[in-house]
């Protein structure tokens, strides 16, 4: 059977990301089934390109894989959606294939969003065994449900759970990404490639979806598995750097020095960044990462004050952000920490403590986000106090050189891309001009 899968994301701010779960899907469809993808993300005319795809090949399915609902400027919802909705007309007014629609920001949303977007079925949470269980029954003649379940998300209703015993048990029996199928311009940008070492998150944090999405019990990769995709990703023309999107890659921190140990082991293919958290991680870890190719950690801080921490619920204290902070100095890794004002009803004058710790603790790059909806999916209302908190940002986070705003443009949006292509920069943007400030020399963009 003839599948067509679209990767509909087209954020390319601060950088392209490779559509890592799509091609994941398309691994584990073609060796029984003909599977093509289309990447929308450099496309000047997307919907061109899905004709021309649609007529060329003639599939008797179309998967549509939504990464995100908003973008990451955070300006909210409504532009994307009517994105992906133009997408599916596209697709009706030129056949009649089965259009499903699956991705980490479908998931969250599902029976909403097939409504909205105007989709023949969906797929929720993992979608390797699950689409593939959905395209074989539809290719025995069956009549698959509209939403089919892959994994981790529990918060859906109407939904038909497909078996996922091998996904949910052992990661290492999923073929590897489909990586011939992508598209070489995302290693032209930056030479980044993405790698997961890990799915699930055990944490509670108020606000995030990792658990909707992977679950709350973490399930690992062989680090030796690990280890041979990087090396092997390392001989790939372009690819300069990998980012391990493991929700957060130091826990737990046995899985996170094994799978130092096995890069060390081949050499260090790679330089690398990754998402930490200040649990769980010590002089001997950190150490492991440096000598393992870490040259990059970007850190969920959120606030900088206690009573913060609690409302969000986050499993560290602030002694434990300072000490992340000392170790990544030592040990010379660059630190990216982002920060979420707004969230619980924090007010700005709370949200102006939040600023005073981050000046104190003066990390590499700080990242200030306002609190738009929990888990993307409007279960809480967007901050309360939106308006005072820009306003609080718009004029402290200029005197700054390391403070990055994405909603209000400052040192984030098409300046920062144009740098980074001009000057050929490698790895991700925050990266040099990380580097730049530990140097003391002023940065390209001021």
């Amino acid at each position: 059977m003839r599948v067509l899968l679209v990767s509909a994301n087209r954020e390319k701010l601060p950088s392209p990301v490779v559509p890592l779960g799509l091609l994941s899907v398309a691994a584990s469809l073609r060796d029984a089934h003909e599977v093509q993808v289309l990447d929308l993300c450099f496309e000047e005319e997307p919907h061109r390109a899905l004709r021309d795809a649609l007529a060329a090949f003639d599939p008797a399915i179309v998967g549509i894989g939504i990464r995100n609902l908003h973008t990451n400027a955070y300006d909210g919802m409504e532009r994307l959606i009517a994105e992906y909705t133009a997408l599916v007309d596209t697709v009706r007014a030129c056949g009649t294939a089965r259009v499903v629609i699956g991705g980490a920001g479908f998931s969250l949303q599902p029976t909403t969003l097939l409504e909205r977007l105007g989709g023949d079925h969906g797929v929720v949470g993992e979608g390797e065994r699950a689409f593939r269980d959905f395209v074989d029954s539809v290719a025995r003649g069956e009549t698959p449900p509209r939403l089919v379940h892959g994994g981790a998300v529990s918060k859906s209703e109407g939904v038909v759970r497909i078996r996922t015993s091998a996904i949910r048990s052992d990661l290492d029996l999923l073929p590897p990404p489909a990586r011939d199928l992508t598209d070489p311009r995302y290693y032209k940008f930056d030479g980044t490639v993405n790698v997961q070492t890990k799915r699930g998150c055990a944490f509670q944090c108020t606000y995030c979806d990792y658990p909707d999405l992977e679950g709350r019990k973490v399930r690992v990769r062989s680090p030796d598995a690990i280890a041979d995709e990087v090396l092997a990703l390392s001989r790939e023309p372009g690819v300069t750097h990998a980012f391990f999107v493991d929700s957060v890659f130091n826990v737990p921190p046995a899985h996170a020095r094994a799978t130092c140990d096995a890069l060390i082991a081949r050499g260090t293919p790679l330089p690398w960044v990754c998402y930490a958290s200040p649990v769980a991680l010590d002089d001997e870890l950190v150490s492991a990462m440096a000598r393992a190719g870490c040259v990059g950690a970007e850190i969920g801080t959120d606030t900088g004050t206690a009573s913060m921490l609690r409302r969000l619920r986050k499993p560290f204290s602030l002694d434990d952000v300072v000490q992340t902070r000392e170790l990544f100095l030592r040990h010379e890794i660059l630190d990216c920490h982002t920060f979420v004002l707004g969230a619980e009803g924090e007010t700005a004058e709370e949200a102006y403590e939040t600023l005073r710790f981050v000046d104190r603790l003066a990390p590499d790059i700080a990242v200030f986000i306002v609190f738009m909806e929990d888990r993307e999916s409007m279960t809480v209302r967007r901050a309360q106090h939106r308006d005072a908190l820009l306003e609080l940002l718009a004029r402290e986070a200029p005197k700054h050189s390391g403070w990055v705003v994405p909603e209000l443009g400052i040192r984030f949006g098409q300046k920062v891309t144009r740098v980074v292509e001009r000057e050929g920069l490698r790895g991700p943007a925050w990266l040099w001009l990380a580097r730049q400030r530990r140097l003391g020399v002023r940065g390209l963009v001021a």
